[in-house]
């Protein structure tokens, strides 16, 4: 055999245990249909290593090296990963898997392919039979340095069932998963042809290297602390963006999944002046050889035009007119086309898209196929069927459920189109969970909270697999702020994580990434996840927006922060228009700041204002900017535009003051910060705000550790639970050297925390050593 591509010997290679293939032989039966489909799917012919003969296996006596390197020189490699696959001692393991690992990382285009679209996929295509043990997805996860992404071919119910999915399931409403056999080898097949499209179009060289991005720590949060100078150190400065880093974080994160929804791919361009999908049902095929169900031919196309009719998102040609048009190309109604005649149909009533099929079987068991065609490319959009008895009253269900399905499928596809931006492969079973759904992160956008978390919970009552709804809620309630929202935030980001299976490989990753960020609170695992979400080719402002927040806050990589962030330029320059999204602009200037580079940082902040003048961050910042530049006149004159916009908005004195010393804190200039800090507290000293802050500029600059100190304890009276408080209470204790007492406090803060602090984990190991420190003395 040989491949598309040449140099390679074939094009897919599948890989399985034998064990797996017993009995009713599901691994030999994928394959055929696999075949049957990629046949459909390809001009070209597709050849396929599959050795289904157990006695033709290699032995390990053999040269393994030399007798599959040929089978092995594929495009594609296809594990099939049951409960016995990811076992380093089996063959299949050892000499498939492990194997064409090593071939595809040195041969000319790499284990990962960059697609049409700008994402980036693996070589290595899983197909998953049962659910996997935790610790066979660690171990296929380590060996391919990537999270695990398979196709689904589980049949799973709530009674303990996991099985390989069938090809004609007795109860398919019973599986959890709600996944259809079909339209399973149907994603697989396109996904193999992406991958070798991607193949075919990408520019590669011999001995072509992985790009590798190495994370290097952030030398400024290093280093012995300086004493009190009126203008202090980055690293003095930089203490407080632990907290409002998280919180930064947290208001973010929920907006942030909300990249451009939808690539366009095969739906563009198939709309009509209007918007709506169009289409032409064609008749369909007798196949099975029984002439009493010619009627049916005309008859199934009658009841899906009626059954999508009433879709306000679908534009359907009417019977009658279909009827006319096919009648003045002599042109039969009641028998099947060509796809040459349909097309030719679909565009004599000017349909940019037709459905055609047949049906087929006997003794009470039929089968419907349908086909949506584009009918400029000619290309498969999809394709469905369902199963029944056409000879009853049961082929009306029949139809109904064909209709359920196209309706839904096209629906959710035409919606795309009312959102932001690009979800790929995130819809869900049932077009009205997507509308509440969209609604849902609308809502976010406009901060309402409550409203958008509504809206998302009847998303998921509606389609309980819908693992995006479940991110969305926990955005939502983040977004919201107050520990009781931080703590429903953290319960549905584990309801997310435990379905991340059903997400797409690039959104799995940044749900892992919030997952090790505010569950797993790992610094390494943090890094691991800006590592491969910085590689995955995602060409969107929000995922940029995400990882430069998530360098300055969580990880204190300031340079690796601006980075991101200019990444957020380049994307809007490319697009033609400045990104109008104020909190963008607040935390490119918080970064810039970090990384001492006032003059850039003054520069986005004017930028900020002409986007939006009433963005008070951006006068806030633009004080800063002056005042680290030392530019005085320039910092009074900006100081004099935040208190006229606070005075204008009657915002208490304050407030007013609060701002100010907001200015000079980013500014770098804590002595005058702290002296805007009292003023503000002096004014409102019950209000736990004022409190926290003035405690935290004492203690953190050790301006005065014992008044902040009573500070925090006084606010620990208003608030106990206060993990902030906790943690600056604490800290005084240890500066005061009651190291002991302080560790309690700052190991209760770090438990009560919603996320990864950097700084309260330095502290808690800088007082462990003090007081091995005392012991070894």
């Amino acid at each position: 055999m040989s491949s598309i591509i040449e140099g390679y010997n074939y094009d897919v290679f599948i890989s399985y245990r034998q064990k797996d293939n017993k009995g009713d032989k599901w691994v030999s039966k994928f394959v055929e249909a696999l075949k049957t489909e990629l046949e459909a799917t390809f001009k070209e012919d597709v050849s396929v290593y599959f050795d289904e003969n157990p006695h033709d296996r290699l032995q390990e006596t053999h040269n393994v090296d030399k007798s599959l390197e040929g089978k092995l020189n594929c495009l594609v490699f296809i594990p099939v990963l049951s409960q016995t696959y990811c076992d380093p001692n089996s063959y299949a393991w050892q000499f498939e898997f492990m194997a064409f690992l090593g071939i595809a990382e040195k041969d000319r285009f790499g284990k990962d392919i960059k697609l049409r679209g700008g994402n980036v996929a693996s070589r290595i295509l899983p197909i998953r039979i049962h659910d996997l043990e935790p610790e066979d997805m660690k171990l296929y996860e380590k060996e391919t340095g990537s999270v695990l992404r398979a196709m689904d071919f589980v049949f799973k119910t709530s009674t303990g069932v996991n099985r390989p999915l069938k090809a004609n399931e007795d109860h398919p409403q019973d599986n959890l998963n709600k996944t259809f056999y079909a339209d399973q080898i149907n994603k697989v097949a396109h996904a193999i042809k992406e991958i070798i499209l991607g193949m075919k179009v990408e520019p590669v060289t011999e001995g072509k290297e992985q790009n590798q991005i190495k994370i290097i720590p952030d030398e400024k949060t290093v280093g012995e602390k300086k004493p009190v100078i009126s203008r202090h150190t980055s690293l003095e400065k930089n203490k407080i963006l632990s907290t409002v880093a998280i919180v930064s974080f947290l208001i973010i994160a929920g907006i942030l999944l909300y990249p451009k929804i939808f690539k366009r791919d095969k739906f563009e361009g198939i709309k009509d002046t209007e918007g709506k999908i169009s289409i032409a049902v064609m008749p369909f095929e007798n196949l099975t050889g029984d002439t009493t169900l010619n009627w049916f031919q005309r008859g199934i196309s009658s009841l899906i035009i009626n059954g999508l009719g009433s879709s306000s998102e679908l534009a359907l040609r009417d019977d009658q007119t279909m009827f006319e048009v096919m009648e003045s190309m002599n042109e039969v109604f009641t028998a099947g086309i060509s796809p040459s005649q349909a097309k030719k149909v679909a565009e004599k009533v000017r349909a940019e898209t037709y459905i055609s099929g047949s049906f087929q079987g006997t003794g009470g068991k039929y089968r419907i196929l349908t086909k949506l065609v584009d009918t400029k490319s000619g290309d498969i959009i999809c394709t469905n069927q369902v199963e029944g008895d056409l000879k009853s009253s049961e082929y009306l269900a029949l139809t109904d459920s064909l209709c359920n399905k196209l309706k839904d499928y096209l629906e959710i596809r035409s919606l795309e189109q009312k959102a932001d931006y690009d979800f790929r492969d995130v819809y869900p079973n049932s077009a009205e969970a997507y509308r509440y759904f969209i609604e849902g992160v609308n809502l976010i956008l406009t901060s309402d909270y409550e409203s958008a978390i509504k809206s998302l919970k009847k998303a998921l009552e509606i389609d309980s697999t819908f693992t995006f709804a479940s991110f969305y809620i926990a955005f939502a309630y983040n977004l919201w702020g107050g520990s009781q929202n931080f703590e429903q935030g953290v319960i549905w980001t584990q309801k997310a994580y435990r379905g991340k299976d059903r997400l797409p490989a690039k959104y799995q990753n940044w749900l892992g990434l919030w997952y090790a960020a505010f569950l797993g609170k790992n610094q390494q695992d943090i890094i691991r996840y800006c590592s491969l979400l910085e590689k995955s080719g995602i060409e969107s402002r929000f995922l940029w927006f995400d990882l430069g927040t998530t360098y300055y806050s969580f990880l204190k990589m300031y340079d690796k922060a601006v980075e991101a962030f200019e990444k957020v330029e380049e994307i809007s320059l490319e697009r033609g228009s400045d990104w109008k999204y104020d909190r963008y602009y607040r935390y490119y200037c918080e970064a810039l700041l970090l990384a001492d580079k006032p003059e850039e940082a003054l520069r986005i902040s004017e930028k900020g204002l002409q986007i939006n003048p009433n963005n008070t961050w951006m006068l806030d910042y633009q004080c800063s900017s002056n005042i680290m530049l030392g530019n005085t006149i320039a910092a009074e004159e900006s100081i004099s535009r935040l208190r006229s916009y606070v005075k204008n908005h009657n915002y208490p004195e304050s407030t007013e003051e609060y701002a100010v010393g907001y200015s000079y804190l980013w500014g770098k200039d804590t002595i005058t910060a702290e002296k805007h800090y009292r003023k503000a507290y002096n004014l409102d000293p019950d209000n736990l705000s004022r409190i926290s802050n003035l405690s935290w500029i004492l203690i953190r600059s050790g301006i005065n550790i014992n008044e902040g100190l009573e500070l925090a304890k006084k606010g620990l009276k208003i608030n106990p639970d206060s993990n902030f408080l906790l943690w600056m209470k604490g800290l005084a204790l240890h500066k005061s050297g009651k190291h002991e007492e302080a560790l309690i406090f700052l190991k209760e803060a770090n438990e009560k925390s919603f996320g990864y602090l950097k700084e309260l984990k330095e502290d808690i190991k800088e007082v462990e050593q003090a007081l091995a420190s005392l012991k070894n003395n």
